[in-house]
């Protein structure tokens, strides 16, 4: 199986996007890369700048991606997007390539530098950089997934340069009225089902925010936000550890999914991302 959970090299493209309708024709244009420093300032929020031509025009990756199979611009990259209830466009890293393409990323993880052990505003409003490892932000997923019926993708990879993933088929939550509760199921996959079986339907909590059904406040003891029961067979937000650092039951729980390398197996990458259930796939 072939991944495409950390960056590829080279350039790193902040839009590669847009299409004009213009009386039926359509016009595809890609932003010149922005220097590094420019990427590093940009975090993980609603953007201030004009919307870039036809941002509004897309609701999600799937929704884009007929464009660039049209225009043969096939490509993982950021794009903005703005759902169908959200009051402003924000960007988003597409994969257009993982089993079938047409995917929104919620969240990555590859390398260690982006601390998730963060506060529910945080987890709220999403954290990180779109390039790299981010969290999207709990509103931004809601908006994505009551627009219409979705599926989720989890992609894993261990230090052993091995890949997993667990899909399912039915995956939304809600607004925070609701604490943002989890609604998940129709499992598949090679990775085994570490999250519908337990998280599902679940609050979510984060380290000031207790909301599982535990006294032992799983959001801190895991160091990360999620979806907990008490606390459960997943935390794809706990803390990251390099091979070096991690020692097992000595060290304790990091970035874990249970029924594929077990408790004390932390993991080297994850990915998170969302699909319409409806998404025509071009192989």
């Amino acid at each position: 199986m072939t991944s495409s959970i950390k960056p590829k090299s080279g350039l790193t493209f902040s839009l590669v996007t847009v299409m004009l309708l213009v009386a039926g024709s359509v016009t595809f244009s890609a932003e010149i890369p922005q220097p590094q420093a420019a990427q590093d300032e940009r975090l993980n929020g609603q953007r201030n700048d004009p919307p870039p031509p036809g941002a509004a025009n897309f609701e999600d990756c799937a929704d884009l991606y007929a464009v660039l199979y049209w225009t043969n611009t096939v490509q993982d990259g950021v794009f903005p997007i703005k759902p169908e209830s959200s009051t402003d466009h924000f960007d988003v890293y597409c994969d257009m390539t993982t089993d079938g393409g047409g995917w929104t990323v919620i969240q990555r993880r590859f390398e260690g530098r982006l601390n998730f052990d963060r506060r529910w505003s945080d987890y709220k409003t999403g954290f990180g950089r779109v390039e790299g490892e981010h969290w999207l932000g709990l509103d931004k997923i809601h908006n994505l997934t009551s627009q219409n019926s979705y599926e989720l993708y989890v992609e894993l990879q261990d230090w052993e340069g091995n890949f997993a993933h667990a899909k399912y088929g039915t995956f939304s939550i809600g607004d925070e009225s609701t604490d943002y509760t989890l609604n998940i199921g129709g499992y598949s996959g090679d990775a085994g089902d570490s999250i519908m079986g337990h998280h599902n339907s679940k609050k979510f909590s984060a380290r000031d925010v207790d909301n599982d059904r535990s006294s032992a406040h799983c959001a801190q003891y895991l160091s990360g936000g999620w979806w907990y029961a008490g606390c459960g067979y997943s935390a794809l937000n706990g803390p990251y550890y390099q091979p070096e650092d991690y020692h097992g039951t000595d060290t304790g729980f990091g970035v874990f999914w249970y029924h594929w390398k077990g408790g004390y197996y932390s993991l080297k990458a994850t990915k998170m991302m969302v699909r319409p259930q409806n998404f025509i796939r071009k192989l």
